[in-house]
């Protein structure tokens, strides 16, 4: 948008073709918001041909508008979509060099959430037997599984009847935490 409130340039679509999160995060620090994710285009999400007319008219000028870009994807979430992180494809040339299978229709629209806070699902379980002690933290954001392994900086704090003690720990995707243990007597806690 201009400072006058009109656009500065013409309204278009995108298809979701190669649309990833990345994307989504960029499109939403464009509009002021920290972060962002792809969302589901719902019915609620598509307007009747008459409101899209309207829609279309009073933001754009013209009485219906276009598919303009497809396959937008970045390669960081923390990039704008003019990053050289960030690539998409005029909907025209995809057209021109994949034919029909380039082809987007109106389901196909791109559609974004954006929020400030990054929300993160965590659930911890401990299983403690005699050999063992196994820590299964799973983390979810934005319904995606994330794979704690893969962030050197988690570690895992463990204490016997709050006190810390060292323990020597892998971690593995399916099973989480583990260290060796030998327990000889019974512990109030163990976190």
């Amino acid at each position: 948008m201009g400072p006058t409130g009109k656009p500065m340039g013409d309204w278009e679509y995108a298809c979701n073709d190669g649309f990833n999160d990345n994307a989504a995060g960029a499109i939403c620090r464009t509009l002021g918001f920290k972060h962002g994710a792809e969302a589901s285009l719902t019915k609620k999400m598509q307007p009747s041909s008459d409101d899209e007319k309207k829609f279309a008219f009073a933001f754009a000028g013209k009485m219906d508008m276009d598919f303009g870009w497809t396959h937008f994807g970045c390669e960081h979430d923390d990039t704008l979509p003019q990053s050289m992180h960030c690539m998409a494809v005029r909907y025209e040339d995809a057209m021109d060099m994949m034919g029909m299978k380039a082809a987007c229709f109106d389901f196909d629209r791109m559609a974004v959430k954006c929020f400030d806070h990054k929300m993160f699902d965590v659930d911890i379980s401990l299983e403690i037997t005699k050999r063992k002690l196994v820590c299964q933290a799973k983390a979810e954001k934005e319904s995606y599984l994330m794979t704690i392994g893969k962030f050197p900086e988690i570690k895992v704090k463990w204490t016997l009847d709050d006190n810390e003690i060292e323990l020597d720990y892998k971690y593995s995707k399916r099973k989480g935490f583990t260290a060796r243990v030998r327990m000889s007597r019974e512990w109030n806690s163990i976190v």
